[in-house]
């Protein structure tokens, strides 16, 4: 069982570093300019045991000869993994080699290990091929031993690292047969149809080097890997590196990365956040458990150095456009429902070790009452002034911003649109006096409190009460005059406040000559165009202003 001390830097200036007991791969997740390459070159260089340290570059070169050059074991071990066939005689002696001959090129310069592309594609060939050659070697050695002894058992074949390669893409690439001998790697396609290794994809190409880096390492290896998920597809990427990690279980495995998706497919791995580095210094910690968050959703937070704000919407649909073009130094996190976005709020605020991370919520207004809208305020969740985001594309302001690039009269579009709407509303007077009603009723029986009456008679006694206070008749009146009055002052703007209807966006299209859903779409178009500031500040009166 896996079982690796992980010494990582100090979390703060002018303290020890940190030793991890690792019983699990780690990825270390971090935003760009956290110092994610510098920390893979800090924790190669202070472990341990610096013999058993492999660190993998983001940049590396993907070429590699026609023929691999055959050479033996220890030399082609010793060239991959510290550049060199000389045998250093220290422990600082073996660290300074492997600095100066695999990253620098030779050249006294170490600190460009950071940013140099590595060249050891042949390097890393040349050891698969020679621990190949060893493993055959050592089966026709006890072959012919067991025959001069004239035994007839069946000698054990260990598999060597190119057959545990082979095993591997074929499952991931099952479309393309890799062929290793002969100091040569071709890719067998469509039966007869080959051609050189040297023609693969990036992502085949990257495919077959990490996997040739990794299998051949010696057991119980620290492995560095600097940006795991590059040139690799997305449904690839998570099953190579579980094989990889499979045929190594002696290995601790050390991914780090920004990418959120990578991150959370290692299932089961201790999860680093890097939150920031000064040049000296980095900040960092274990990342949190939020229960109200999933790990995908909080990794993303984290590996973002934006404010969070969860919205009531689809990643990428129009209102979360919307969104990220009135809030752009926010982080948008869709979070679906109003329940589900004020959970989310909510847990980042009370845990401790996210206060750091400022979060807000917008929610439709969507039927609330002041009340309501007042108890949310405490935990950075804000209403639209509109019932729904869908009533924010309807605004007079945007409706001239699409009027004058159509060319049409903006006056004559805004009356047409807002007389339309308020005939829709008196149309559906009652549903919507009604659906507000309950909305009221429910959020009112919602304050009942069972854990403070739990004995009988107080519990029946609380909830006569509550149920006693609430007058569904006044409540269904007061709501008819709210609306009542808006018909009888055609009042738009608060018409789109208090109608809740998600189809009036297309409902509007034909007053531009547009068909249904085409409006949306100008909409989106135009967020794109030099009309963006004009739609922005426009939006801006119906979306709340975010002040932690």
């Amino acid at each position: 069982m896996l079982n690796q001390n992980l010494i990582l830097p100090p979390k703060e200036a002018n303290s020890q570093p940190e030793i991890l007991v690792c019983c699990e791969p780690v990825v270390i997740i971090g935003a760009n300019g956290a110092g994610k390459s510098r920390l893979g070159l800090w924790i190669e260089q202070n472990q341990s045991n610096p013999e058993k340290v492999h660190r993998i570059s983001a940049q590396k070169s993907l070429d590699f000869p026609e023929y691999v050059q055959l050479k033996s074991l220890e030399q082609a071990e010793k060239e991959l993994l510290l550049g060199t066939s000389q045998n250093p005689q220290t422990w600082g002696g073996l660290l300074q080699t492997k600095m100066v001959n695999r990253w620098s090129g030779g050249q006294q310069r170490p600190t460009l290990s950071v940013t140099v592309a590595l060249n050891d594609y042949e390097r890393a060939l040349a050891l698969l091929f020679a621990k190949k050659y060893q493993r055959d070697s050592q089966l026709a050695k006890r072959i012919r031993e067991m025959e001069r002894e004239d035994k007839n058992e069946r000698p054990e074949l260990p598999n060597s690292p190119d057959e545990i390669l082979l095993n591997i893409w074929k499952d991931i690439l099952p479309h393309r047969e890799l062929v290793i001998e002969d100091g040569k790697i071709n890719v067998l396609i469509s039966g007869n149809d080959v051609y050189h290794g040297r023609e693969m994809s990036d992502g085949e190409r990257v495919a077959l080097y990490l996997m040739a880096q990794c299998l051949c390492l010696p057991p119980d290896s620290i492995v560095i890997v600097d940006e795991p998920e590059i040139h690799l597809h997305k449904s690839l990427m998570s099953k190579l590196w579980s094989k990889i990690e499979e045929a190594q279980p002696n290995c601790l495995f050390v991914y780090i990365t920004h990418d959120v998706d990578f991150a959370a497919s290692r299932v089961g791995a201790k999860k680093i956040w890097l939150k920031s580095y000064d040049g000296n210094h980095w900040n960092w910690d274990e990342v949190p458990k939020a229960e109200a968050l999933p790990e995908p959703v909080l990794l993303e937070i984290l590996g973002s150095r934006k404010k969070v704000l969860f919205v009531e919407s689809d990643k990428g649909g129009l209102d979360y456009k919307i969104y990220e073009a009135v809030y752009p130094e926010f982080l948008i996190m869709p979070r679906g429902g109003c329940d589900k976005i004020i959970e989310a709020t909510k847990a980042m605020r009370d845990n401790s070790a996210l206060h750091h991370v400022e979060a807000f919520g917008i929610v439709d207004m969507d039927y609330r009452h002041q009340a309501q809208i007042d108890s949310w305020k405490n935990f950075n969740i804000f209403p639209l002034n509109v019932a729904e985001v869908e009533n924010i594309l309807c605004v007079p302001e945007l409706l001239e911003v699409v009027a004058t690039f159509l060319g049409l009269n903006p006056s004559d579009i805004c009356q047409r649109v807002a007389d339309f709407v308020i005939d829709k509303l008196e149309k559906d007077l009652e549903y919507q006096v009604a659906q507000r009603s309950a909305s009221e009723i429910q959020f009112k029986l919602n304050m009942f409190n069972a854990k403070k009456s739990i004995e009988k008679t107080s519990f029946v006694k609380t909830f006569d009460d509550l149920v006693a206070s609430i007058d569904a008749h006044k409540i269904y009146e007061n709501n008819f005059s709210l609306y009542k009055n808006v018909l009888v002052s055609k009042d738009y703007e608060k018409a789109l406040l208090l109608y809740n209807n998600k189809g009036l966006p297309s409902r509007i299209s034909h007053f531009f000559g547009l068909l249904p859903g085409q409006y949306q779409q100008q909409v989106v178009r135009l967020l794109s165009s030099e009309h963006k500031n004009a739609i922005v500040s426009g939006l801006k009166k119906y979306t709340p202003t975010l002040i932690g």
